[in-house]
């Protein structure tokens, strides 16, 4: 299971409802809103508080989204905005993107919209990770299927490896969490890079 609760989501819309149903959304899928309809507010929030993620409205009485971003970008280059807007037009997207906006949603949009744009942010900045009970078991579940598709035993991995039978078992079975030298070890005894091995976890 991905961890996403350690990931600020900073949502500006001046329209209540919008913005506390775009919170409610955010918090359902385990990131941890903060939710303003006042840019001001909202960038008070980013100067006091580490947020990765902003979700904006475009338009806006007190001020632009476009703004909003340059505003936010000068707190922490490294936010990634995602802008709303219920005028969808190629020139407004192209404003936003070039202002240092990562995305550009049209309302209205469904749930899953938002999210698969924040979690395309979240990717991008390298923010998810997942559980260490699920790293363990993938890991284990990676080692086991290339131990059988070389038909190795546990008893020639061991002797390759110089770990036991028993240590093997139980990092396969990822009940273990294994160092990272024991992951090289056994790596190295299946002919594969540990890179190869953790790649995309």
């Amino acid at each position: 299971m991905a961890v996403r609760q350690h990931i600020k989501v900073l949502v500006v819309d001046d329209e209540p409802s919008i913005a506390e149903s775009v919170g409610v959304m955010l918090n359902d899928a385990g990131y941890r809103s903060l939710v303003h309809n006042n840019p001001v507010d909202a960038v008070r929030t980013a100067e006091r508080e580490a947020v990765q993620i902003a979700v904006l409205d475009l338009r806006m009485p007190e001020m632009s989204g476009v703004d909003l971003v340059d505003q936010l970008m000068n707190i922490d280059q490294r936010i990634c905005c995602i802008m709303m807007t219920a005028f969808p037009d190629l020139e407004s997207a192209r404003e936003t993107m070039r202002r240092g906006s990562c995305d550009y949603i049209a309302k209205p949009f469904k749930k899953e919209e938002l999210l698969a744009s924040v979690e395309r942010a979240c990717q991008r900045l390298g923010l998810i990770y997942r559980s260490e009970s699920d790293l363990n078991s993938l890991i284990g579940q990676r080692i086991r299927a290339e131990r059988l598709r070389q038909n190795l035993t546990l008893r020639q991995v061991s002797q390759r490896s110089d770990l036991t039978t028993s240590q093997l078992s139980q990092v396969e079975l990822g009940k273990n969490a294994a160092s990272l030298w024991a992951l090289a070890r056994i790596s190295n005894s299946l002919g594969m890079q540990l890179s190869l091995l953790l790649h995309g976890l």
